[in-house]
């Protein structure tokens, strides 16, 4: 292998070695960039360098899995390592190694008889079967799922069982390698991305934590293609050695290649939403739309309350529309504590926000709001009856993902109105689409009432502007 510059470096600072202390550095590294950036071949490298490499790094009975989400997954890489000791039935003669190693389907062993092997893993199967591994080795990460998921724990549990290993070198090491992927925040590799970068700042966080994760850089308009070149080149060093840059860069905006996908494999960016979400070929767009506004009680103004009952949350948002045709949103979320949520609290929110002279009255779905509705209107409330029925909900959904792309919504940035607005996948209907909770069954509450509210205020009429005699 002909080593790039940054594959070198990386190398040199994996074996970081402690003759005072006697052990590696680095217990635990994690290696991400743009896809075809080579990590496959040189973690492969890795792996056979430490199953049979110079006494130096090699240990006795070598033990090392190569874990990934599925079995087909866990195979790429180890199929190039075993081409590397020279294929099944020393196929591969032009391998070095050749002869030296019996390579199976699904694990490499030594020709001589001496114990220690290379085996494949898959996440999907749980398995805790890593026996004490010298290295284990963890391939495309965010397909894992979140920690505490099924995939997630054989990570936990054969990662566990290196530190169970001693070797001349101290414990056993993890090596883990992957792309971007779409949750930072609710993922085994985020977590380990955060801590990563964590230790960057302060190397007291994680000390024996190798971070090389190459990524474009914040704040950039991918739509400007110099700032495309960027972000190529930053995610990979193998940019103009392995492929062109050029042909990046030409990708974005291809029916073939969805922008949230571009970012994630191209540019090796965390992509802020759900794999499935509605906004997920246009990630940046909700982001976009953060800002500040001069709000007033006579602009148009309605209340939307998604309702639930229990094991749940409840949103109530306030939708305004401004002079300028924005319209501003602001929320409160409800979480189920215990099962239950205070709907006391719920009903006097509502009735504390439902004034002003721009009020155009309390939205809600007839399902679980139907008897307070009904209170409000007694109390001089106007109330709205908006039935979330595919009928009325696809032309709402469709506006406000119109609003959205054109920046026509603005909000103050508030994490939870987020996290439900990048949670709601796009469901296809006759007329149209509607929103639905995904497979990760997040609350998508606030983005229902932003759809309803946005309908709503479309109807209304615009903002009037008092002249300025009249204020004489």
């Amino acid at each position: 292998m002909r080593l790039r510059l940054d594959q070198q470096e990386f190398l040199y600072r994996w074996y970081e070695y402690c003759p005072r202390c006697g052990r590696w550095h680095f217990d635990e590294g994690l290696r991400g960039a743009a896809t075809g950036d080579g990590k496959t071949g040189l973690i492969a490298a890795i792996a056979v360098l430490e199953f049979a490499g110079p006494p130096q790094i090699a240990i006795p009975s070598p033990n090392i899995p190569i874990a990934a989400a599925s079995f087909e997954q866990a195979n790429l890489l180890f199929s190039v390592a075993a081409v590397m000791c020279g294929g099944r039935d020393n196929a591969v003669k032009e391998s070095p190694l050749n002869g030296f190693f019996e390579v199976y389907d699904t694990e490499i062993k030594f020709a001589d008889g001496r114990p220690g092997k290379i085996f494949r893993v898959a996440a999907a199967a749980g398995t805790n079967e890593g026996g004490l591994p010298s290295l284990f080795i963890c391939d495309e990460l965010h397909e894992w799922g979140d920690v505490g998921s099924n995939k997630a724990r054989v990570h936990t549990v054969i990662g566990k069982s290196t530190k169970k290993r001693r070797t001349p070198r101290g414990p056993g090491r993890i090596l883990n390698l992957s792309t971007a992927g779409f949750d930072v925040d609710h993922s085994l590799l985020g977590a380990i991305y955060k801590l990563g970068i964590q230790a960057r700042r302060d190397p007291s966080r994680a000390p024996r934590m190798l971070m090389d994760w190459r990524e474009a850089p914040d704040g950039l308009d991918y739509n400007k293609r110099e700032h495309r070149e960027i972000a190529v080149r930053a995610a990979s060093g193998a940019a103009d050695v392995l492929w062109s840059t050029g042909d990046r860069v030409n990708d974005w905006g291809k029916p073939s290649m969805p922008r949230h996908e571009w970012i994630r494999y191209y540019a090796n960016k965390w992509v802020d939403v759900a794999e499935e979400s509605w906004l997920k070929d246009h990630p940046e767009a909700w982001g976009a739309c953060e800002g500040a506004w001069v709000s007033s009680p006579a602009n148009p103004f309605v209340v939307v309350i998604d309702m639930a009952l229990k094991h749940d949350s409840v949103a109530v948002a306030r939708l305004e529309k401004l002079p300028d045709g924005r319209v501003a949103v602001t929320s409160r979320i409800w979480e189920a504590m215990g099962g239950r949520i205070d709907h006391l609290d719920v009903f006097n929110h509502v009735r504390k926000v439902a004034v002003g002279s721009g009020f155009r009255g309390v939205v809600y779905d007839p399902r679980f709001f139907e008897v307070p509705s009904r209170t409000l209107e007694d109390e001089g409330i106007l109330t709205i009856q908006f039935d979330q029925s595919p009928q009325r909900m696809s032309p709402a959904c469709g506006l406000a993902f119109q609003m959205i792309l054109d920046g026509k919504v603005v909000h103050n940035g508030d994490s939870q109105q987020t996290a439900h607005i990048q949670a709601a996948v796009k469901r296809e209907q006759e007329r149209g689409f509607t929103l639905s909770k995904g497979k990760s069954k997040k609350h998508i509450d606030f983005a229902i009432t932003l759809c309803m509210g946005v309908w709503i205020l479309h109807q209304a009429p615009a903002p009037s502007r008092v002249p300025l005699a009249a204020w004489a």
